[in-house]
Parts: C-alpha cells; structure tokens; sequence
C-alpha cells in the first residue's frame, strides 16, 4: 500500500512528544493496516487524524470555501527534476496529513507515470480536457466531471492527482483560438469548482519545459512559482528565461504578485564544479534559493520500475530513510512555512503529551477527515 509509515516515521511526521505507547494508544486497532510481515503501519489518513487529535481539536473545523496555496513547479529547460521534487514533495505532504492534489501539467506525463499510472493505455482526462469542458455553455463542467478525473493515490483522498497524457500537446492550440484573457482560464475553472477544490490543504502543479501559453495561465493561477535548478550552467542560464517570463506577466497584470522560489537539484559536494554552480546561483538569486539542498542519489533513478508500473513511486516510499528523502523532507518543511500550508486549514500547533490523549482525542481522531 502505498505512503504508509512505520511507527518511528508516524511519531516524526505527527511530531509527537510523547512516548510510542501514548501515541498508538490514539488508535483502535481496527484502524490500522498492516504491511506483509503482519505489523501495523500508519497511512497518510492516520498521521491527520492523529495531528488534528493531538492540536486539541475537538472537531474538525469548518474549512473555508478558498482554494488553498498553488505551487507550480517549472522552469523552461527539460531534465532537471522537476518531476522528482513534485511528486515527493506531494507525497511527503500527504505523509504529514496534509490533503495534497496533484495535477500533471506535462505531456510527457511523468508524474503520471512516476506513480504507475500508464497513460498509454488508461483512459486519462487531464487539466486540457477539463479547460475546454469548462467553456462549454451548453454543457458546463460539473463538479462530477473533474471527480472522474481525480486518480486517488493515498486513502482517504490525501494524495491526488489529475494525470496527463500526450494529448495534452493539444491545449495551446485550443488557447491561442480564445477571445478571452486566456491566462485566467486556468484560475477561473478553479476558482468556478472552489468547494472541490478547497477541501485540499495545498495543489502542487508539475509543468512542461518549455513556455506556451498553458505555463502562462498556470503562473498566473498559482502565483506561487518553484523553479527547480539541476547544477549545470545550461539550467542556471535557463532561469533567465524564466525571469524573462514572469516578468512579462507582471506587467500584465501589475496588481498581482508572482513568486520564485528555486531549488537546488543533484548536489554532489565532491564535485568543485557543483558547488561553484550552487555559489553563481545563490549569488544571482540571494533569498530565493532554498537550503535545502537536493543531492544527487540513485534513490531517484531507481524511483521508476523499469518492469512494473506498480512497483515506480517517489523516492520518499521506496525509501523513507535514504538521504534522498531526507533532503526532501527538509524540502518540504521548508515550503510548508513558505507557502503558509495549513492542516485543515488551520495552523498545525502540537501539544506536547506525555501521558497520552485526553478523552476528547480519540473521538475527534476517528472523526478527522
């Protein structure tokens, strides 16, 4: 099953300050799944209730009809890892309770596949196909249409996705033909489906190299922009363009606020090369550059199955204590504070415990949705 955590992981990611025993003692055995050697371990549904739980959460809060914080992952050059940050950075939210939605915004579907779909050969109905359905009069997009879009990869709705597939090419066709701004359009079928949409805590948007006008209309929707830069200096020249692109939709629409934050992908200290191409980028960006520092590690090669799509997933399940995943946790603190990431749209604040839940806690922890 994917995204389940053992009980030293479950207690980390809850941030627990109690004892092993007080913490399993949130759960009714029932609860919890176990892994094929017959032990019980935590799902991404599990870790929520237990943080909502542990906050003193009585019942879960009413959430506001907003849509939650955007990210968009992009940079025009290919090859850079994009992909890999988006889709662990997404699962690791997920493993911290936070409800993620994924959406592949990539032809080349990577995501997709980075988590076994085959693209090839399911059926996939991707955020193209939604944006036209969504300016169709006659037959408008429903909150139904984009549910049948949504690929649950986690229990309990805690990590989805709206996958990709090649047809997705399409799309900037189908734009240049609209009258309309067409870089709000991505905004507006969000915005039109805001109570589907604001049930997650967070959407994590994985984009084409490249520029066309579906990378304009999805900066302009998120506003909150991750470059990720592999230490070369092709990728760090590729930033200018980037610059060069959300300056020119700065000006287009000057009330609105973008920003960069960048990533630094496969580090390899050893390397002097490496860490001068980490100095020229912290020295172009100053304040922008994450510390967290990704390095480069076969745990990401060995991410995708080369013979069964079920067996690909991100570094961050196959491998949860590799210094892969530990770079993307780091990561992934990092932007929660960033990017104001709620849990439950409320902010995460543990209780520190040493003699277990009080009675309130377990009713609210099997209520937490």
């Amino acid at each position: 099953m994917r995204g389940t955590l053992k009980l030293k992981q479950a207690i980390d990611f809850c941030k627990w300050g109690g004892s092993p025993i007080t913490f399993k003692s949130i759960f009714k055995p029932s609860e919890l799944v176990r892994d094929e050697r017959g032990q019980s371990v935590y799902r991404a549904v599990d870790i929520r209730k237990a943080r909502l739980a542990l906050m003193d959460l009585d019942q879960i809060p009413e959430r506001p009809q907003e849509l939650p914080p955007i990210v968009y992952c992009r940079i025009p050059k290919g090859g850079v890892g994009k992909t890999t940050i988006t889709g662990n950075v997404g699962a690791c939210l997920a493993m911290q309770g936070y409800k993620v939605l994924m959406i592949d915004a990539d032809p080349q579907a990577s995501l997709t596949s980075l988590f076994g779909i085959d693209w090839a050969v399911e059926e996939i109905i991707h955020i193209g196909n939604l944006l036209e359905a969504q300016s169709n009069k006659k037959s408008p997009l429903t909150d139904a249409d984009i549910e049948a879009s949504i690929r649950h990869l986690y229990d309990g709705g805690m990590l989805d996705l709206i996958p990709s597939d090649i047809t997705l090419t399409n799309i900037d066709t189908w734009l240049l033909q609209q009258n309309y701004a067409r870089e709000k359009l991505v905004r507006e079928l969000l915005e039109a489906h805001v109570k589907l949409f604001s049930r997650y805590d967070v959407i994590l948007i994985d984009g084409a190299p490249g520029t066309s006008q579906l990378a304009f209309a999805l900066m302009y929707a998120a506003k909150n922009l991750l470059a990720v830069v592999s230490l070369d200096g092709q990728s760090i020249k590729a930033m200018e363009v980037f610059q060069s692109n959300v300056a020119d939709i700065q000006r287009a629409y000057p009330l609105d606020q973008f920003s960069i934050r960048i990533v630094a992908n496969g580090f390899i200290s050893s390397i002097k090369a490496s860490n001068e191409s980490l100095e020229t980028l912290r020295r172009a960006y100053p304040g922008q550059v994450e510390h967290s520092i990704i390095p480069h590690t076969a745990s990401f090669v060995r991410q995708v199955s080369l013979t069964s799509d079920e067996r690909s997933g991100p570094a961050i399940e196959k491998e949860p204590t590799s210094s892969a995943a530990r770079a993307i946790i780091d990561l992934t603190q990092s932007l929660i504070g960033a990017y104001d990431i709620r849990l439950a749209g409320v902010m995460p604040v543990v209780a520190h415990r040493s003699r277990g839940p009080k009675k309130g806690y377990k009713s609210a922890a099997q209520n937490a949705s």
